[in-house]
């Protein structure tokens, strides 16, 4: 049975509604661990495990084997960032006030004939926040509360098709947009222009392929390039104090994936995933000394029966920003560096070690809840390198510690 069209519709309303609305979930890097909440049980793990209709998120190839479904779902972020600064810069620790955020997904996904599939996801683009109020850090005479917040949205229409039993392909058109705030970013340092509201729109494209290699046995891959998003007309003006000269955009990074799933008998599978990110693709990010990112996600099913389905899964990335790692030249402060610790202060996308917990129920035939548990235990890293020429001392530590669970049901016709 195929979806009737009051099923459609509300899949699409559902989808464009959540395009108003997201959170900023940062976990590798500004990228959240997971799509959807069979994937987020397993550590984000999912180029090659189409258990919901978002599995054509992480690979659009996967589509062909979603069928006629829908999924809706929501995640609760809820990470601690603070930021401290040794004595001999005034001292003071600075823990940021904003600790709770709400992430909508939606996916549909619809056979057009027995080889090809189309469908439309909306989700997180990823984002960074911090919400610094206390002004412990600030050596000025005068308070002036420092925050960011990063946050977008991705909608991406979606077409698959397979090429025999075994073999899919698929594409997405990604439409994104995002919207950046700030205020008094390094005021403390006399750097002018830094509150603002920018927005901006782009696009971007997302290639995949799942192929079934034995029995019990798939591979699954993606590539996607760099977004093209709108420069943030504030931050160029903000970035201006630095003789910076790249796009002043935050888009997704280069990106590239190859992940596994392997059936241990009828009850259990292993998923793995291999992602990279090259952040240094991105001027923004190569500018304030982030490197490029190799991430691991690795996850168990166990079907005790046929309603019932438990995950666990885990999830790693060295951190991009990394102490002793040094900005580009800044010309404002004699094109002298600081270190990426220190000026990231404000974007500390320092996580690396997550570890997950989900769990499916089968209401009927069609109708399954599925929700997850996310525990990334801190991270810190400290300044060694020397700041604008030894100007500033060495020694700021910023540090994270995360929590996320979600929950979502997926309608698959039958």
């Amino acid at each position: 049975m195929s979806f009737n069209k009051s099923k459609l519709a509300l899949a699409v309303a559902a989808a464009a509604g959540l395009t108003f609305s997201s959170g900023a979930f940062a976990t590798n890097g500004i990228i959240q661990a997971g799509n959807g909440m069979v994937a987020h049980g397993l550590g984000g793990a999912g180029l090659s495990n189409a258990g919901e209709a978002s599995a054509g998120v992480d690979n659009p190839a996967l589509m062909s084997q979603t069928g006629d479904s829908v999924a809706v779902a929501w995640s609760m972020f809820m990470p601690d960032r603070e930021f401290e600064r040794p004595a001999a810069a005034g001292g003071g620790l600075e823990v940021s006030d904003s600790r709770l955020f709400a992430i909508p997904q939606a996916a549909f996904s619809s056979k057009i004939n027995n080889e090809m599939s189309w469908g439309i996801m909306a989700y997180a683009m990823g984002g960074m926040n911090t919400d610094y109020r206390s002004c412990a850090q600030q050596a000025a005479p005068t308070c002036a509360p420092e925050g960011v917040n990063l946050q977008g949205m991705i909608i991406a229409p979606t077409l698959s098709y397979a090429i025999n039993k075994d073999v899919s392909i698929g594409a997405s058109l990604l439409i994104g947009y995002m919207n950046m705030t700030a205020r008094n970013l390094f005021s403390a340092f006399g750097v002018p222009n830094g509150t603002f509201d920018d927005t901006s729109v782009g696009y971007g494209v997302k290639l995949g392929v799942n192929a079934k290699v034995a029995d019990g046995i798939s591979v699954g891959a993606m590539i996607q390039p760099q977004m093209q998003m709108e420069e943030f007309e504030g931050l160029k003006t903000f970035f201006n104090n630095f003789g910076f000269t790249g796009d002043a955009t935050t888009s997704l990074p280069n990106e590239a994936g190859i992940g596994a799933k392997f059936a241990v008998g009828k009850s259990v599978d292993i998923v793995a995933d291999v992602l990279y990110y090259q952040w240094t693709s991105n001027d923004v990010f190569e500018f304030f000394g982030w490197e490029d990112q190799v991430v691991y996600k690795v996850g168990i099913e166990f079907r005790p029966s046929d309603k019932l389905a438990l995950r666990a899964g885990f999830n790693y990335g060295e951190s991009p920003i990394k102490g002793g790692n040094t900005t580009a030249p800044i010309s404002t402060f004699g094109n002298t560096t600081a270190d990426a610790a220190f000026a990231n202060y404000l974007f500390p996308a320092i996580t690396e070690t997550h570890v997950t917990l989900g769990m499916s129920y089968k209401l009927d035939n069609s109708m399954t809840i599925s929700g997850y548990y996310l525990y990334a235990p801190e991270a810190s890293q400290t300044a060694t390198a020397s700041n604008f020429g030894g100007g500033y001392p060495t020694g700021t530590t910023i540090s994270m510690t995360q929590h996320a669970f979600g929950l979502g049901v997926n309608y698959a016709a039958k």
